[in-house]
């Protein structure tokens, strides 16, 4: 009996989202848009509550966006700029059912956005700002000129970056609850867009007062942590002489490695070259010191390891290739030296 009724229940239409009624608004078309867009490209069942729409400020904009958010810059016509930002639900939700085929009945364990997750979620972003465009456009509602045209243009590492990226203006801030895959999350999606259209279509960057502007690029910069890589040198060996490694083993490099040590970024694009040396007793990088190093110094294919090149100059001390500490078990090096 209890299978029967959920069945009719099911056919009458049980946990679908109310018909909408009375002329239509913006926050009813981003309702409904955020709920196709949601089956048009995930194949992820969506029922979002009615959006709350309110106006805000640069300042409450940031200090309101969540810990651990994907925040998505969106652009719009001639370099208009607004922001969508999912949270971790909403984003875990789309993740999971586009690489699993289904979402975890269970709240995601909240963790920084990576640049694949805003990858994975930026169609249905777009196809979202898409539908939003089309049925505004169609129904000629008052407010097509302002959410009409944008569309995602990359992600935002911090929250610190929108106040570098957009203009201290008024913005429209769209709030939207999301049931997601018939309740097994429950997230939130914030659409903001400028409160109104300037002439320019201009909302940051540029356009920005240009001390404000520079203030906030300092800010973001100077708290940024850049890791970079030290590579003395490459070798390519065979699966055997490898497994024959022991302690002891020498490998053999070209004398000129010390001089054309390449630092690298975190995905192995080199940044620049230098020569190996030391200062304070660690390991050091003179950056700029190898430069036409590679014309000058010597080519020897198989020289001893931390062999110091014949053309070393007494600006920088070179290492003692088997000094105290080197190679030894008990006194390890650290490679972030």
């Amino acid at each position: 009996m209890d299978d029967s009724v959920s069945v009719m229940r099911r056919k009458a239409g049980a946990g679908r989202p109310l018909p909408e009624i009375g002329a239509p608004t913006a926050t009813r078309i981003l309702r409904t848009a955020l709920m196709q867009a949601g089956d048009d490209v995930a194949g992820l069942s969506i029922v979002a509550n009615i959006p709350e729409e309110q106006r805000v400020t640069l300042k409450p904009l940031v200090e309101g966006i969540g810990d651990h958010a994907l925040m998505a810059l969106i652009e719009g016509p001639k370099g208009a700029q607004g922001l969508v930002v999912l949270d971790p639900q909403a984003m875990a939700a789309l993740i999971e059912v586009q690489t699993t085929g289904r979402v975890a009945p269970r709240a995601a364990i909240a963790r920084m956005p990576t640049r694949t997750d805003a990858i994975m979620c930026a169609d249905f972003i777009d196809r979202t700002l898409e539908l939003l465009e089309a049925r505004a456009t169609e129904a000629k509602i008052d407010l097509a000129p302002v959410v009409c045209g944008y569309r995602f243009a990359a992600a935002l590492p911090d929250p610190r970056a929108i106040t570098m990226t957009f203009a201290d203006i008024a913005y429209r801030k769209f709030t939207v609850g999301l049931d997601l895959a018939r309740g097994a999350k429950q997230g939130q999606i914030d659409v903001i867009l400028p409160f109104e259209v300037s002439e320019t279509g201009q909302t940051g960057g540029p356009g920005m007062d240009p001390d404000r502007f520079s203030d906030a690029l300092a800010q973001v910069v100077q708290d940024t942590t850049a890791r970079l890589a030290g590579t003395l040198h490459r070798v390519d060996m065979a699966l055997s002489e490898v497994a024959a490694l022991e302690i002891g083993s020498q490998i053999l490099i070209p004398a000129s490695a010390l001089t054309e040590v390449a630092v690298e970024d975190i995905e192995g694009r080199l940044v620049l070259r230098g020569r190996l040396g030391m200062q304070n007793g660690q390991r050091a990088i003179r950056v700029g010191s190898a430069k036409g190093a590679q014309d000058t110094a010597p080519r020897a294919d198989r020289a001893p390891i931390l062999s110091p090149p014949n053309d070393a100059t007494p600006d920088v001390a070179m290492p003692d290739p088997f000094g105290p500490g080197d190679l030894d078990p008990s006194n390890p090096v650290n490679p972030g030296d």
